[in-house]
């Protein structure tokens, strides 16, 4: 996973035959121009290193993005070595891995973790997106985010057990896809209990905008605003009311607490468009 240039998946990957068709259906039916995925793994490793988290979901990512690829003819994937090529890796802000960098005509989203659960349907949603060209969002929010001057930074920190978290990795990657100045980058926290607990991370989704850290859930207008201000440096938060949070927990503790279940892969597959 280290040859920095486009390849088409072989793995079967982790959908069952009836996913992988819902999948080829909701692929063939979105995407309208290519688009180009990379992902970046690490190595694995048996020593724990005291300073950084674990890849433990590089594999699973890496076969997820496989099996698109090779059920469309108009995505492609190049896969990268953290370490190997880390001065790459640090041009295009990657530092966690498995990292994707979805990209299509200039605009794209990274994501960090295993695309699972509800983020596996939003990360279909905003990749559709991107191919695309457009999202669905206001007329007046396209004209808000097409008039930014700077490039401004988004980090959204979600968890795939959480339905709030889903429909916020949608909204901000449609900005990202309305405007070249967004810069996204969205984290499944859990997956990555270092980070999280150097962050501070007790809930979720969590969004720091250019810097300024909020918690909770955000509508299109009051988001699109507050990108605005903090982009033209107004201070002046948005006034939300009461956002909406979900307790955060890590995949560890997630795991622990609650007896083994299927996998919910092959049931779980959003269909994008669609209800």
């Amino acid at each position: 996973m280290t040859s920095g240039a486009p390849e088409r998946g072989t793995s079967s990957g982790p959908f069952t035959d009836e996913a992988e068709a819902a999948l080829v259906q909701a692929l063939t039916e979105n995407l309208t121009r290519p688009v180009g995925i990379d992902v970046w793994t690490r190595r694995h490793s048996e020593l724990v290193r005291p300073d950084r988290d674990a890849c433990d979901h590089c594999d699973d990512q890496m076969a997820l993005i496989r099996q698109f690829v090779r059920v469309s003819p108009l995505l492609t994937v190049t896969t990268y070595d953290l370490d190997r090529h880390a001065a790459r890796a640090a041009e295009v802000g990657v530092d966690l891995a498995p990292a994707t960098i979805v990209r299509c005509a200039g605009r794209s989203v990274q994501f960090v973790g295993l695309a699972d659960g509800t983020l596996l349907r939003a990360f279909l949603d905003v990749m559709t997106f991107l191919s695309a060209g457009r999202s669905p969002l206001s007329d007046e929010s396209r004209e808000v985010l097409t008039a930014l001057a700077a490039p401004i930074d988004l980090e959204l920190l979600v968890a795939p057990y959480d339905q709030l978290s889903g429909y916020q990795m949608r909204l901000v990657g449609a900005l990202a896809v309305e405007s070249r100045m967004v810069r996204v980058k969205i984290i499944d926290a859990t997956e990555y209990p270092m980070f999280a607990a150097l962050r501070s991370v007790t809930e979720v989704p969590v969004l720091t905008i250019g810097g300024r850290r909020f918690a909770g859930i955000w509508d299109e207008p009051s988001l699109v605003e507050q990108v605005r201000r903090i982009a033209t440096g107004n201070d002046e938060v948005v006034q939300r009311g009461q956002p909406m949070t979900a307790p955060f927990v890590t995949e560890a503790e997630l795991r622990a607490s609650q007896p083994p279940e299927p996998s919910q892969t092959a049931s779980s597959l959003y269909i994008p468009g669609r209800d």
